[in-house]
């Protein structure tokens, strides 16, 4: 017979939901942000502190972190798979060490908590969704890199299911690109996480911005959405939901 659990999530809520932004363009600024705040959606944005001025460039979201936003690491150099392009000698996870994105990895952290000091926790996003460096016989998850390194990662994974605070893997939880999606198909993946009481996460990229966009008025419905489901949709950032169930699964005895 399995194991019987009390629910993870507060309260009466019946499931928990992040909704996490990638790569920091200027429509989360404008459109996002404003609208998350306002609607008390605490949410993770995850940035690249790249550069020799990177404080400059992420000053606003100085801001964003007092709001009661998640500033997450999405590493400096953004590096994804060479397969995206033609040319044999581009860079790329396949030219890669667990040494070099682990260098990568903490010193984007170091920076990060620069713009976001009080914040007692972080998780990790994974660029491209992709967790692996080498290829072939040399190919190797990274995915234990950033489990040093911090409470949470966020991948991809198998669409359209979403995480059980039981088996989740923390440090490859996974979510749902949002990119062109409607408003009415982002409430039903989360409407599909009541019943089994899972944790949604949605990838957004930019807003009214971008090939990965969704258009503003999709992104406002989801926001008025979970601002009518308080009581039973738990909305929080992706450090925060990692902490809630690190702490659900000593109570309860998981490993």
């Amino acid at each position: 017979m399995p194991r019987r659990f009390s629910s993870c999530w507060p309260g009466d809520c019946r499931a928990a939901v992040s909704l996490t932004f990638d790569d920091g363009p200027m429509s989360q600024l404008k459109i996002a942000v404003p609208m998350l705040t306002e609607a008390d959606l605490p949410s993770t944005f995850y940035l690249n502190p790249r550069g020799d001025y990177y404080l400059d460039k992420l000053a606003p979201w100085r801001d964003v972190a007092k709001a009661g936003h998640e500033i997450g690491n999405h590493t400096m150099a953004h590096i994804c798979a060479r397969a995206f392009r033609d040319d044999p000698d581009a860079p790329g996870l396949e030219s890669l060490t667990l040494a070099d994105i682990e260098q990568d990895i903490v010193e984007s952290k170091r920076r990060l908590q620069q713009i976001a000091p009080s914040q007692p926790q972080m998780s990790f996003c994974y660029p491209c969704y992709m967790e692996h460096v080498g290829r072939g016989p040399t190919r190797q998850s990274y995915v234990p890199v950033v489990a040093r390194h911090h409470i949470a990662g966020r991948g991809k994974g198998e669409f359209p299911f979403a995480n059980h605070a039981s088996t989740v893997d923390l440090h490859y939880a996974w979510s749902w690109p949002a990119e062109r999606m409607p408003g009415s198909q982002m409430i039903g993946l989360i409407e599909s996480c009541i019943g089994k009481r899972c944790w949604g996460i949605l990838t957004f990229h930019g807003i009214n911005e971008g090939s990965l966009g969704v258009a503003e008025s999709d992104f406002r419905e989801l926001v008025n959405y979970l601002k009518g489901n308080h009581s039973r949709i738990w909305t929080a950032p992706v450090w925060k939901v990692a902490q809630r169930i690190l702490d659900w699964r000593r109570e309860n005895g998981i490993r």
